[in-house]
C-alpha cells in the first residue's frame, strides 16, 4: 500500500473518524431509525433552549422507543457465519462489486438481515447507495444460505487487508440494529490505472541466452527441449529419456537447443522530491503497467528493476510470472526520498548481460541518471527515456526524451 500522507485537510471520508461515524450509522439505523434519529436531536434541539415542559414530550418519547428497541436488538443479535467473494481485482477508481454469502448456524429464523463491510483501511470507501448493492435479507431460515451484493470504491492502489464483516437485524422493532462485527480476512490487491501502451516502439533484437528461459528466471539450468535421438559418446546420463529407452530397447537421450529470444527492461525510478505531487509517482506507476501490458502482449519476457534504496529485480513473460504478479508487485510499490543512482549502477549492470533493450522512466534528469543512460548503451543496449515531470530538469537533456507532464490528468499514448 502507497504511504498515506494525513493531513487535517484531506476530504472528510479520508478521516478515520468520520469513516467509523458512517460505518455504525448504517449499520445501526435502518432508514425508519434515521428519520426518527433526526427527529429526535432536532426536537432536542428545539426543546433545549425552552421553559416548556410540553416540548420536551416528543424527544422523551423517541428516546423511549430507541432504548426498547436496543433492548430487543441486543436478544434478537443474529447467529450467522459469512465468505467473501472477491471474483476480480479493480483498478484505481473503480468500483469492486463482490458477493457475500452469509449463512444461518442458529436455530431460529434471522429476519431483516443488513450485512456491511467493516471500517475500511486508507484508499478504500464503502459505497452505501450503488445501484448494484443488495446487503439485505427479509428472511433466512436455519442453515439456509443465500448471497448478498457488497460496493467498495477503490480509490488508490496498494495490496489491502479486508477484515471484518458487520452483520445486524432491525427485527422485531425495525429502528436499531445492535451490529455483530464477524472476523474475515481477506486480501485485495487494487491495480494502478493504465492503459496498454501498444504504440509504444522499441528497437530491439534478439539476443542468445544461454540455457535458455530455465537460466533466464534463475530456475534451472536446461535449454529449450527440441527432440530425441540415439545415445552417443558423451552424452550426459541425465538427459537419457527412459521411458522412449526402454520402448526402443536402446538408449535415447533428450536433446536440446540454445534458445534466442527478446528481453525487454524496464526501469522504474522510485524518487519522490520533497515539494513534489503524489500524482507524479502514480503517473510513473501507471506508465511502467502501460509499457509492460503491451510488452507481454508480444511474449517478450520483461526485466522489472525498481530503483529505490535498493535495488529490486521482478521477471515476467513466457514460462515464468505474468502480468497480474508484475501489477501486483506495482500496486504495492512505496515512493524513496532519494535513490543513489550511482550506487544501484554496478548491481544494475550484472542484469543487463542478455538485455537487448530497455525503457527508462525517470522522475528528473541529471547527471548520474546521464551516466547510467550512457553506460548502458555502451553495453550496446537500445534506450528510450520518458521523464514524468512538471518542473524544469535539472540538467539539459543529451538525448531524446520522451517528457509527460505530470499534472496532465488521465492515461496518454506514447509512440
Amino acid at each position: 500500500m502507497p504511504k498515506r500522507r494525513w493531513s487535517f485537510f484531506l476530504p472528510a471520508q479520508d478521516h478515520f473518524f468520520i469513516k467509523r461515524l458512517l460505518i455504525h450509522i448504517n449499520v445501526c439505523f435502518p432508514d425508519s431509525g434515521k428519520i426518527l434519529l433526526s427527529t429526535l436531536l432536532i426536537g432536542a434541539s428545539i426543546a433545549a433552549p425552552g421553559l416548556h415542559l410540553i416540548a420536551y414530550l416528543l424527544p422523551c418519547f423517541i428516546f423511549t422507543l430507541f432504548v426498547t428497541a436496543v433492548g430487543f436488538s441486543i436478544f434478537f443479535r443474529p447467529r450467522v457465519s459469512v465468505l467473501r467473494q472477491l471474483s476480480s481485482t479493480p483498478a484505481v477508481g473503480e468500483y469492486l462489486i463482490y458477493r457475500i454469502i452469509v449463512t444461518n448456524i442458529g436455530k431460529r429464523p434471522i429476519k431483516n438481515l443488513t450485512v456491511l463491510e467493516g471500517i475500511l483501511p486508507f484508499g478504500l470507501y464503502n459505497v452505501f447507495d450503488h445501484a448494484k448493492i443488495d446487503n439485505t435479507i427479509g428472511c433466512l431460515l436455519p442453515k439456509e444460505s443465500t448471497s448478498l451484493r457488497l460496493v467498495i470504491h477503490c480509490k488508490f492502489r496498494g495490496v489491502y487487508q479486508l477484515s471484518t464483516i458487520w452483520v445486524a437485524s432491525s427485527f422485531p422493532s425495525g429502528l436499531f440494529r445492535w451490529p455483530v462485527r464477524l472476523k474475515k480476512t481477506d486480501k485485495l490487491t487494487v491495480y494502478p490505472n493504465f492503459i496498454s501502451q501498444t504504440e509504444f516502439k522499441i528497437p530491439f533484437h534478439q539476443i542468445y541466452q544461454p540455457g535458455g528461459i530455465a537460466v533466464s528466471s534463475h530456475i534451472g539450468a536446461s535449454n529449450e527441449f527440441l527432440n530425441t535421438r540415439e545415445y552417443r559418446h558423451g552424452d550426459r546420463l541425465k538427459d537419457i529419456h527412459w521411458v522412449s529407452s526402454a520402448r526402443s530397447g536402446k538408449l535415447i537421450v533428450k536433446e536440446y537447443v540454445d534458445e534466442y529470444f527478446v528481453r525487454i527492461g524496464l526501469f522504474l525510478d522510485t524518487a519522490f522530491s520533497k515539494g513534489e505531487e503524489p500524482h507524479s509517482f502514480e503517473k510513473r506507476i501507471s506508465m511502467a503497467a502501460g509499457i509492460a501490458d503491451a510488452i507481454a502482449r508480444k511474449e517478450y519476457i520483461i526485466d522489472l528493476f525498481a530503483a529505490g534504496e535498493d535495488l529490486y529485480h521482478f521477471q515476467i513473460g513466457r514460462a515464468m510470472a505474468h502480468l497480474e504478479n508484475l501489477l501486483e508487485l506495482l500496486s504495492c510499490l512505496e515512493d524513496t526520498k532519494k535513490v543513489d543512482i550511482k550506487r544501484l549502477q554496478n548491481n544494475l549492470m550484472r542484469h543487463t548481460r542478455e538485455i537487448s533493450a530497455m525503457v527508462m522512466i525517470f522522475h528528473d534528469w541529471d547527471q548520474a541518471r546521464s551516466q547510467l543512460c550512457r553506460s548502458l548503451e555502451h553495453l550496446g543496449i537500445s534506450l528510450r527515456v520518458i521523464v514524468v515531470r512538471d518542473k524544469s530538469l535539472t540538467l539539459a537533456p543529451d538525448r531524446k526524451l520522451v517528457i509527460i507532464s505530470a499534472k496532465k490528468r488521465g492515461m496518454e499514448k506514447i509512440e
